[in-house]
């Protein structure tokens, strides 16, 4: 059975803009743990991209130099190879320096920059396979799980573009896939969905910070987050 507290004890705030869900969401699980840091606060230490959002390994980073522990479920080739997770930390940050001479993208360079962080810092990266079982497992350990995935899959809605007003407004034709962070808190009554803590209130599934997503659809969000340099799990236990 689902722990009590994790259902009734999650709250995540709206995010202030649309950059800013990552941090958000991260800050709604702190509060979880009842460690009381301003969202501000977190949304000034997270890194940023230039072109606006965040990365869950930035988020990662962050929490690890708060004293958590962290763990990503990454399951994204573009950044790692399958093979690589048969080894350690030392011979993953060796591959991922490695990549870099052959790979120069600019946000493929600042997010292998980030895993190398990462892993320095003590965090773990695993690749196991995205079912059902694996988060129950954390959710029937009380804890929270953060992810980055497809906002446009998940929403099934249209794609988005940035106006000339720097905001992100949908558009079918011009716009792109939209990556996004949210907080999984666990199962619902019924077992076949999975209950949301979204820091985008007004989102076109529900118009509400939380709501339940049938449970293959959330994984095939976060699967094809990879779009958008996510796809992955990002579990924050206290140290």
């Amino acid at each position: 059975m689902l722990p009590v507290k994790l259902l009734n004890k999650l709250k995540i705030l709206t995010q202030p803009d649309d950059s800013t869900c990552g941090p958000t969401s991260l800050h709604a699980v702190y509060q979880y743990f009842d460690d009381d840091i301003p969202l501000e606060q977190v949304i000034s230490e997270v890194h940023f991209l230039e072109e606006g959002g965040t990365l869950a390994v930035f988020l990662g980073c962050h929490a690890l130099k708060r004293g958590y522990r962290a763990k990503i479920y990454t399951y994204n080739l573009h950044m790692f190879d399958p093979t690589w997770f048969r080894e350690d930390n030392a011979k993953i940050i060796m591959n991922l320096q490695e990549q870099l001479l052959y790979k120069d993208e600019p946000k493929f360079r600042k997010a292998s920059q980030a895993y190398i962080e990462f892993l320095q810092l003590g965090g773990e990266l695993k690749c196991d396979d995205l079912t059902i079982s694996l988060l129950k497992k954390y959710f029937k350990k009380g804890i929270p799980v953060l992810t980055g995935l497809s906002a446009t899959y998940l929403y099934n809605c249209a794609r988005e573009r940035v106006n000339s007003n720097n905001e992100s407004v949908y558009d079918d034709i011009r716009g792109y896939p939209l990556g996004h962070f949210v907080v999984l808190s666990g199962l619902s009554a019924d077992r076949k969905h999975i209950i949301v803590a979204d820091p985008y209130q007004e989102n076109p599934f529900y118009q509400n910070n939380y709501y339940e997503v049938q449970i293959t659809r959330l994984i095939n969000a976060i699967m094809l987050g990879i779009v958008t340099y996510d796809a992955n799990l990002l579990v924050i236990e206290p140290a």
